[in-house]
């Protein structure tokens, strides 16, 4: 009799293991519902003010057939393990290289292939470098034809039962069912991507234990996670994770030390971001001497309010002073803007 019940116990045993586990072959997250997720500051402000894309370029896709494939290969190849071959790499970092160099041509249906392939990837292999470039075309485009308030919902948040991961920083709020029972909330207050704090606000009833992943941008030589005065280790690249028991108005301290970096392109010219922002000008009309020092940074001085748009001046040509916005100003203004500055350096 003993050992039918010690049998019986191993199999109910054996079965809860089993319904435990097999999701997590599926891959890292998914997508909460969108009425889980609600937009606001920055990011909300962004596709209300957004505008038409160029129609210029809207039937002229540069790069979605290659990325379709790529994506296609991937489906045949069914990454095990959450890992990702090396040819699949390569042709991803030759994919991103390219997307950056034409920034300024892609059609609605590159943006959409991005998008798509990236949140794919993201959801499976749960590498940074992906809500990295997700983060990169939320706060860059500015037409709701190629990035809608519904894709960026799908990526703001995604989760794992009570796993939760943050990947694109900006205002907004994700409510959902914790597995014990009990509405959790999290608050994200922040003026991301203008400033590099963020606090994430925990709302419950009672004490829940929640699995944190908080996102460190690939770009990010700067940054810290903090609970209640405990630092968290953080590394750029990769997840800071945050497992322990919460309770209502437990807060995470989030800083990204934002900076400008140096974006360059295989036809000798050069660009700016600051964070996930490119930063555009107004094109010169006058002949200009291509920019021939080492280092554009030290030619950068930043004129904005903090918190606000940021704006960067740029001397670094003779006879010539730019002003760099952030790359979305362009939807707002009637004259024709650049990401690139030619170099020869």
């Amino acid at each position: 009799m003993k050992s039918i019940i010690f049998l019986f116990v191993l199999i109910i045993f054996g079965q809860a293991c089993q319904y435990r586990n097999a999701p997590e072959l599926d891959g890292t997250s998914f997508s909460f519902n969108s009425d889980q997720v609600s937009l606001g500051g920055i990011l909300a402000e962004q596709l209300t003010d957004s505008m038409p894309m160029n129609s210029s370029i809207l039937e002229h896709s540069v790069f979605s057939d290659e990325i379709n494939h790529l994506a296609s290969e991937i489906d045949a190849i069914k990454m095990e393990s959450g890992s990702i071959s090396q040819p699949v790499n390569q042709k991803w970092y030759s994919l991103q290289q390219n997307m950056v160099s034409d920034f300024e041509k892609l059609s609605v249906e590159d943006i959409k292939s991005w998008f798509t392939l990236n949140d794919t990837l993201l959801k499976y292999s749960g590498e940074v470098r992906f809500a990295d470039e997700l983060e990169k075309l939320a706060y860059n485009i500015s037409s709701s034809e190629a990035i809608s308030e519904s894709m960026i919902k799908s990526v703001a948040y995604t989760h794992m039962y009570d796993r939760i991961y943050l990947n694109i920083f900006g205002s907004s709020v994700v409510e959902y069912q914790h597995t014990t029972g009990g509405q959790v909330r999290l608050i994200q207050d922040t003026k991301y991507p203008y400033d590099g704090s963020i606090i994430l606000k925990l709302e419950m009833l009672d004490t829940r234990y929640l699995d944190l992943f908080i996102r460190i941008p690939e770009w990010a030589d700067r940054a810290s996670v903090s609970v209640k005065g405990v630092k968290y280790n953080v590394t750029a690249g990769q997840y800071t994770e945050i497992a322990k028991k919460w309770k209502n108005g437990d807060e995470v301290e989030i800083i990204i030390g934002l900076r400008p970096s140096v974006v360059k392109s295989e036809t000798d010219r050069f660009a700016f971001q600051y964070g996930s922002l490119f930063l555009a000008y107004e094109k010169l009309t006058e002949n200009y001497a291509p920019f021939s020092e080492n280092d554009p940074i030290k030619y950068m001085q930043f004129v904005s309010p903090p918190g606000k748009s940021p704006t960067f001046t740029f001397n670094g040509l003779k006879g010539e002073t730019i002003v760099l916005q952030p790359l979305v100003s362009e939807s707002r203004s009637s004259s024709m803007r650049t990401l690139w500055i030619d170099s020869s350096f």
